[in-house]
């Protein structure tokens, strides 16, 4: 992948792929090959993230949305690193050029650089350690990624470094045959579902409180088939497994210390949803509450709800 010296491009639409078009010496618009890679690109911040990721998408779906043209990163995969172009106005009757032979009266996007002069939004985010995202794609098919590093070229330029926000691996099929009620397991089964979908749609909040009614209906299941009295509460069932823990046969209990701490975390992560919460310590991070999704895949795997482990 090439670096590239632009401070603004064009955005030509045809009856094939759109054509990337730069400035040449003359300053003529002139086609750009091979093409750079560019990406739909939206922008949220940690405070906002929920209503800004549905705010993003819509974005993405627009023909002016921003765009993320990429550039070589140092740090390698899985990041990237790219520069801001904004939409900067409609153009009509341009003259152009395509593979030396010029063309006229062509419709156009125009698009400049975010550069480190002026207001910039990005950068305020930036220096006041308020962490930024950037949604990338389309509409129906997005990924989310933060920013972990912003600097300005000798130009001026903004350059993003991005990670993505993303699972360590995949949910694994589950198998929850073993829990015996009928309303109960079709219950998980829907939950464990809407997990999945959550992760997808980038609902983090959702993703944590699927979690935890997951964790909450199998906790409860264990204790009852070791003939425990569980009140069908995490918060209650998960101090009898503290004291089952605690006990002098703590080795025959049927817990080890790990699967209690993991499913406390997944609680304690989702009272950290809760609005007092958000208010008092601020927004969940996405990153963190991915998390819980592999502190729930160990338990499934952990307590034989994995099908083909």
């Amino acid at each position: 992948m090439a670096n590239y010296p632009w401070a603004e491009i064009f955005i030509l639409e045809r009856d094939r792929l759109p054509a990337i078009l730069a400035p040449d010496s003359d300053g003529v618009p002139t086609v750009v090959d091979p093409h750079p890679v560019v990406l739909r690109a939206a922008y949220i911040v940690l405070d906002n993230l929920e209503d800004g990721l549905s705010q993003a998408r819509g974005r993405l779906g627009l023909p002016r949305c921003e765009l993320f043209v990429m550039v070589d990163c140092p740090d390698g995969a899985p990041h990237r690193s790219g520069l801001l172009f904004l939409f900067d106005g409609d153009l009509t009757g341009v003259s152009w050029r395509d593979e030396k032979k010029p063309r006229h009266g062509a419709q156009m996007m125009k698009y400049i650089v975010a550069t480190s002069l002026g207001p910039n939004r990005i950068r305020d985010d930036a220096r006041q350690g308020r962490p930024g995202y950037f949604l990338t794609g389309d509409a129906g098919d997005s990924s989310l990624w933060r920013v972990i590093r912003m600097e300005s070229d000798a130009f001026n330029r903004l350059v993003f470094t991005l990670a993505p926000v993303r699972l360590a691996g995949n949910l694994p099929a589950p198998d929850f045959s073993t829990l015996g009620d009928p309303s109960r397991t079709a219950e998980v089964i829907t939950q464990y579902h809407d997990l999945s979908r959550s992760i997808t749609q980038h609902a983090y909040r959702d993703v944590v409180t699927k979690a935890r009614n997951i964790v909450e209906a199998l906790v409860a299941v264990r204790l009852r088939t070791q003939n425990q009295p569980s009140s069908g509460r995490l918060f209650d069932d998960l101090k009898l497994v503290k004291k089952l823990l605690d006990s002098p046969n703590h080795k025959a209990c049927g817990w080890t210390d790990l699967e209690y701490h993991l499913c406390h975390k997944i609680r304690l992560l989702h009272a950290k949803t809760h609005v007092n919460q958000v208010v008092q310590v601020g927004p969940l991070r996405p990153e963190f509450a991915l998390t819980v999704v592999e502190d729930l895949v160990y338990l499934l795997a952990a307590w034989d709800f994995v099908r083909n482990k």
